[in-house]
């Protein structure tokens, strides 16, 4: 028990040392904020830190869309619960005049049966790949019927947590079906001249820390901190640097998208990928925010920091109203699983491949 404490106080320890140096790091960066510094061609802008002036929401439609999935394995077949919302914000003179949804207000989720006897890391795979898709088809309908000039996802607007499965899986299909989905979700908003914007609640990001390590090797104290950039997400050291209602300048989501694991599946529009960091409440962190633009990025990253920033009323969490409201419609339960498991078990009558797993009748 001894030997506990002392780790526990060591760690502690050490994670306030870490801490410090951010926070060090950080100061610095807001030194630099009036500082013009040249970037490289995959930065868009020459601040590091620049304020950003609250949209008024004047005759806006915003749309925010979000999924809700819950998944249960039986002794041979698997078997999902889906569901995907749009909420549309409506303003009109600052104020929200009507909110609207797609495909309704409390949709009834989609089952899916899986026959496929997947390893138990592939059917978390598949399940991942099922709901994305289903939120990029509500975001395609819900740009197509009611036209947003913005359009927000809960997480990226490009594939995550996701790997490209072998041509011989049988989700190498599913993937691909996947990114054709993200292809036309790309497509329609730029036919409809939609803004598509993603935002990341929690990002582990470390793209901008990347290139500041790039870019300020020239003093001293950002050189003396490399080794510490190299192991620190954007978040965390931004914690440190922006003040509430303040934005980074906008970058590329990678600086070589033809060799992305995911964005080379995109094509020529992998360049349109975009990423920026924004302080959206006063006592949290910032928020990621990943954007599809072909020009004009900064005027494009100013416009969705500026309404963001505006529909984001809480001091403690900087996420989207729209988005709030849209995970809370989408939002599933483990009941609603188990009650179709279980109609689903009435219909057939003792066959093995709807036995329970073997660790779920443990007699201790």
């Amino acid at each position: 028990m001894k030997e506990f404490f002392e780790l526990t106080d060591r760690f502690a320890k050490q994670i306030e040392e870490i801490e410090k140096q951010r926070m060090k790091v950080g100061k610095i960066l807001r030194e630099l904020k009036e500082e013009k510094i040249e970037f490289g061609e995959d930065v868009f802008g020459k601040k590091l830190i620049t304020p950003v002036e609250k949209s008024s929401l004047e005759e806006l439609r915003i749309a925010g869309i979000d999924g809700g999935m819950v998944k249960q394995s039986f002794h041979g077949i698997d078997i999902i619960l889906l569901k995907a919302v749009g909420v549309i914000f409506n303003f009109k003179k600052g104020k929200l005049q009507e909110v609207q949804y797609q495909p309704d207000s409390i949709p009834f989720p989609i089952p899916n049966i899986i026959h496929d006897p997947f390893s138990d890391l592939d059917f978390e795979l598949n399940a991942n790949m099922q709901r994305q898709m289903i939120e990029v088809e509500t975001a395609i309908e819900t740009i197509k019927k009611f036209k947003p000039e913005i359009l927000l996802l809960d997480g990226s607007i490009v594939p995550h947590y996701v790997h490209k499965p072998e041509q011989s899986s049988p989700l190498f299909q599913i993937y691909q079906k996947m990114v054709e989905s993200y292809r036309k979700l790309f497509m329609t908003a730029i036919e409809n001249k939609t803004i598509l914007a993603g935002v990341i609640e929690d990002s582990r990001g470390t793209r901008l820390c990347e290139i500041l390590n790039q870019n300020l090797f020239s003093i001293p104290e950002i050189r003396e901190a490399r080794v510490l950039l190299e192991k620190t997400m954007d978040t965390n050291l931004l914690a440190y640097a922006l003040n509430y209602g303040e934005m980074t300048f906008a970058f590329m989501y990678s600086p070589k998208p033809e060799e992305h694991p995911i964005l080379r599946e995109f094509g020529d529009m992998a360049k349109q990928v975009h990423s920026f960091y924004l302080k959206t409440a006063e006592f949290d962190r910032p928020v990621r925010v990943d954007f599809l633009a072909s020009s004009n990025v900064e005027d494009i990253a100013n416009k969705i920091s500026s309404v963001l920033l505006a529909i984001c009323n809480s001091s403690t969490y900087g996420f989207p109203s729209v988005l709030i409201e849209a995970d809370l419609r989408a939002r599933m339960s483990e009941k609603e699983i188990e009650e179709f498991g279980q109609d689903l078990r009435s219909r057939l009558v003792n066959l093995a491949g709807m036995f329970d797993l073997r660790r779920k009748g443990r007699p201790f």
